[in-house]
């Protein structure tokens, strides 16, 4: 289960970390370690409990998309002040930052929804949610039912996808912990879906 005030707290201690990084004195390399343990175990949290097919309630919808919003606000801010960074910043910023192919699938994760044998029309907005990396994905096609829905989506470089794989591989080597945050084969990329950046749809 995912505690809703649990990432809350950790969406104020992102703020926190924006509205004082350069504007205070203290042992900022504690502060961004434990500011990047509380973003492994929200990402765990994300990867681990929500689930392909099924509609996410509001209210983890809502927390998730400001807390999604407050990390790119983070790496904006650390990007924009590359010279006054510490080095462990940089390897962040290098860690969690995508460009390229990404796959999303959109179909029934309910063998008995009436619905199945039609196909979901994606919907467009800013509303961040999950990729993968891998243009198949049995994992995947295996958890959903009924007509499935495959979207084919390039992030250019004026835009970025938040890397899970590629952060669980930084924070882990770097803070000598063990967040299990990719699941499996899913090579997850959190990324809105936004038409201009589709290429291709397919109905499968």
């Amino acid at each position: 289960m995912i505690n809703l005030d649990e990432i809350k707290n950790i969406t104020f201690d992102i703020k926190s970390y924006i509205k004082y990084r350069f504007l205070r004195m203290t042992n900022w390399e504690d502060v961004f370690e434990n500011l990047m343990r509380e973003l492994a175990y929200s990402f765990s949290k994300w990867s681990g409990n929500t689930y392909v097919g099924e509609e996410k309630e509001e209210e983890l919808k809502k927390a998730y998309q400001v807390f999604f919003e407050n990390i790119y606000l983070l790496i904006d801010l650390l990007e924009n002040n590359k010279n006054k960074i510490m080095n462990i910043e940089a390897k962040f910023i290098d860690s969690i930052k995508y460009n390229g192919k990404v796959y999303r699938y959109l179909g029934y994760g309910d063998s008995t929804d009436k619905k199945r044998k039609q196909y979901i029309k994606p919907v467009y907005n800013d509303v961040y949610v999950s990729w993968s990396k891998n243009e198949e994905n049995q994992y995947l096609e295996s958890k959903l039912y009924g007509k499935i829905t495959k979207l084919y989506c390039e992030i250019s470089n004026e835009k970025y996808g938040l890397d899970l794989e590629n952060f669980q591989d930084f924070i882990n080597s770097s803070f000598e912990c063990e967040f299990y945050i990719s699941k499996g084969t899913e090579r997850e990329v959190i990324f809105p879906t936004i038409e201009e950046y589709i290429y291709e749809i397919k109905y499968v």
